[in-house]
């Protein structure tokens, strides 16, 4: 959902964000409260103290590792969003990733506040959320990255219960001999040793209500036992032994520290959790209750009736030869769908709609000016046709329906649905804290939902997780062909768009930063400029294999990382490992690409219906007057002759089938002989659907097989095939070729 931030002041823009205020000092820098428009959500900006050109290797550094970030997902891990240059400073952008408990239903525990002394069952809760942040921790140095700057204030608390370790990036990683032949061992032990140290700070702060002072050394720290009668003497070991070098008893790595947190807490594993039957009967039913919410039943009622009765109705007029009745039918139609989508994402949010919601207010310029030629395209269609009045009231009328089924019925099962929801959160977060992982606790709420696991599932988890468990598990096949289906490739198609982005954009401050840091080195600006354009693209590389799970040279990201920075060329070798005739190819292909990818079909489309619409206008295909026998016929039924209706509509279904055979050519001051050519007959439209439905995928086979639909519906009565025989071939091109494509790659 959008959760709109309250502006006590003028708030500052700066990176895309409306800065709302100073968080205060985080690691080498500032951290900032800003609210994201393409998020929809509070998130936190960063700011570097120093200055890129102060010191261009240790921006570099803090960039590289920004940019490994971006692609790290944990489920205890914030997510950073992007990072840039900003005034001349490294600037980062993170949020948490989720609804914070503080803004939950449910009040914040009083062991939070300073000077409290923490009871039993909150030494566990304390234990627990060590637990998760101890296995993000893990997950960053598995992939050579460190925190650096664990604090309390690092730990936030979701309102499902989980634990997220933000702050990250903060901190720069440690110095590279730009010399050495191998990758550098990351993440370094001392930043390793740092963030064990302060994993046992924060736990022992969190169990004391006091911070345990400077020194590690046992002698000179109060045992929190000392100060917490109800800490066992487990725990205490343990912080002691995570603040306590190697030497004297501490720990190697973390990997053994979450083994002995998992072993305090009596975290099972994945193979040998067995959960209590009535934890079990308690989760199924607060399925069943979710899933079968009264008016859940209504809302389902509702929508069938509504779209199926109104697609019958256009079937209805295009058999009685009412195309303008049709056409508006459907507009109505697409627009109670999109006004109910666009209502239903800034309320409850969604997988599709944050996607869509980023693409659109997160974009660049000319993703913001296609939005733009879109909607013009589709205005001047609407008004060439004569329809854009009637089509402007449908969608006043389309609005309010979407905002009358939000307040009779969505509202009213969000109000049924929420006591199962919270006490199913409830029952996860018991497990969480008690040391599951996440995978284990989404795999208790799949195989122990009982027959109706996927609502209740879909609501705590998102739809990303409901696809995923969709292997796992069978869901219905309304569910499959719309959520699993339809709405995955809508996601995956927005996804691919984003990271295309997300690179591009990462490609350009990589080479800057790279510029600078080797003009600063002595090299001289051409060839610092020539090198940079090579490290970029090498580093995209490094992290496209990561995010492919593809082996990593050096063992981990983070060391790929800088052997793509001292071997650039040694990457991009491997990468393309192409002759002149696959780099021709390639560079061919990607002008393909460019030429017919989904933003190209989509202005084009939207071009052809716009011409399509005026031509059939002009030739009176959309007729404008009203079906006087229908009203008369419903107005007086008892002497309804069913013969003289049915000649009645087929004469006039034989008139409009005249005029189309006659229809002229689309005429144009602007243009005249490129539009006569392209708008004759139906072709146009058929050729204007295709391209549309296209767009979804950014697939090169799809791209190929609509153009050339395209091509076909547009020509083909110029290769003397009839129109008929051209449409039917031009549907089958854009249907089939790309599925004979699929099957044979």
């Amino acid at each position: 959902m959008i959760r709109l931030p309250r502006f006590t002041q003028i708030p500052a823009a700066r990176a895309g964000l409306a800065v709302l205020g100073p968080i205060g000092p985080e690691g080498s820098g500032v951290s900032y409260r800003a609210w994201s428009p393409g998020e929809g959500d509070a998130v936190t900006l960063w700011i570097d103290g120093a200055r890129v050109e102060d010191d261009p290797v240790r921006a570099e550094r803090l960039a590289r590792q920004a940019f490994a970030l971006e692609r790290v997902r944990h489920p205890n891990l914030a997510e950073v969003l992007r990072f840039e240059s900003l005034g001349g400073r490294l600037a980062l952008i993170e949020r948490p990733g989720g609804l914070v408990r503080a803004e939950s239903q449910e009040p914040v525990d009083s062991e939070h506040e300073p000077g409290r002394r923490p009871g039993p069952s909150s030494v566990r809760r304390a234990v627990g959320e060590a637990l998760q942040a101890s296995r993000a921790i893990q997950a960053l140095h598995d992939l050579g990255l460190s925190h650096g700057n664990l604090r309390p204030e690092s730990l936030v608390e979701l309102a499902d219960g989980r634990v997220i370790l933000t702050g990250l990036g903060r901190i720069p990683p440690p110095p590279e001999d730009p010399e050495a032949t191998d990758p550098p061992a990351f993440p370094d032990p001392s930043a390793e040793r740092s963030d064990l140290n302060a994993l046992g700070c924060v736990l022992y702060e969190r169990l004391t209500g006091t911070p345990p002072g400077p020194s590690s050394h046992p002698s000179e720290t109060p045992p929190p036992e000392s100060l917490n009668r109800r800490v066992p003497a487990s725990v205490s070991t343990l912080i002691r032994r995570l603040r306590l070098p190697v030497e004297d008893g501490g720990f190697a790595s973390i990997a053994p520290a979450v083994a002995e947190l998992e072993r305090i807490v009596g975290a099972p594993t994945p193979e040998t959790f067995l959960p209590r039957q009535s934890l079990v009967e308690a989760y199924r039913s607060f399925a069943s209750s979710y899933a079968n919410a009264p008016t859940d039943r209504l809302g389902k009622t509702v929508t069938l009736g509504f779209y199926g009765g109104t697609g019958a109705l256009v079937l209805l007029a295009l058999l009685l030869a009412l195309p303008s009745l049709a056409l508006g039918l459907l507009h109505l139609m697409f627009l109670t769908a999109l006004f109910g989508f666009v209502v239903g994402g800034v309320r409850r949010g969604g997988a599709l709609f944050d996607r869509v919601r980023r693409f659109v207010l997160g974009g660049r310029g000319r993703d913001l000016a296609t939005v733009a030629a879109a909607v013009v395209l589709g205005l001047l269609g609407l008004k060439a046709a004569g329809l854009l009045g009637i089509m402007i009231a449908l969608g006043i009328v389309a609005a309010i329906l979407a905002g009358v089924r939000e307040v009779l019925i969505d509202d009213r099962l969000a109000q049924e649905r929420r006591e199962p929801l919270d006490r199913a959160s409830t029952v996860l977060r018991d497990l969480r804290v008690h040391g599951l992982t996440e995978p284990a606790v989404r795999a208790f709420a799949i195989d122990h939902g009982g027959e109706h696991w996927g609502p209740l599932f879909l609501a705590l988890f998102g739809a990303d997780a409901y696809r995923a468990a969709s292997t796992r598990r069978a869901v219905p096949w309304p569910d499959r062909w719309l959520r699993v289906e339809l709405l995955g490739r809508m996601t995956r198609f927005f996804d691919s768009r984003l990271i295309m982005r997300r690179n591009e954009r990462d490609r350009g401050v990589l080479t800057d930063l790279e510029e600078i840091r080797l003009k600063a080195a002595g090299v001289p600006e051409l060839t610092a400029r020539r090198r940079s354009w090579r490290i970029a693209p090498a580093l995209i590389a490094r992290a496209r294999a990561f995010e492919r799970g593809d082996h990593l040279s050096g063992g981990s990201l983070a060391a790929s990382l800088a052997d793509a920075i001292r071997n650039p060329e040694t990457v991009l070798v491997e990468v393309e490992a192409e002759n002149p005739f696959d780099r021709l190819c390639r560079r061919s292909l990607t002008l393909l690409d460019t030429l017919t990818g989904p933003r190209v079909r989509l202005l084009v489309g939207l071009a052809l219906l716009a011409g399509f619409l005026a031509w059939m206008h002009q030739n009176r295909l959309i007729p404008q007057e009203t079906p006087a026998e229908l009203i008369e016929a419903a107005r007086s039924p008892e002497n309804l002759d069913l013969t003289e209706l049915g000649q009645s509509l087929d004469a006039r279904r034989q008139a409009l089938q005249a005029e189309a055979e006659r229809a002229e050519p689309l005429r144009a001051e602007i243009a005249p002989g490129l539009l006569a050519l392209l708008f004759r007959h139906v072709g146009a439209g058929l050729a204007a659907l295709i391209l549309l439905s296209s767009c979804l995928s950014a697939r090169r086979s799809v791209a190929l097989a609509s153009l050339g639909a395209t091509v076909v519906a547009l020509f083909g009565p110029d290769f003397g095939l009839p129109i008929s025989v051209s449409l039917g071939l031009a549907l089958g091109l854009a249907l089939v070729v790309p599925t004979v494509i699929r099957r044979l790659a």
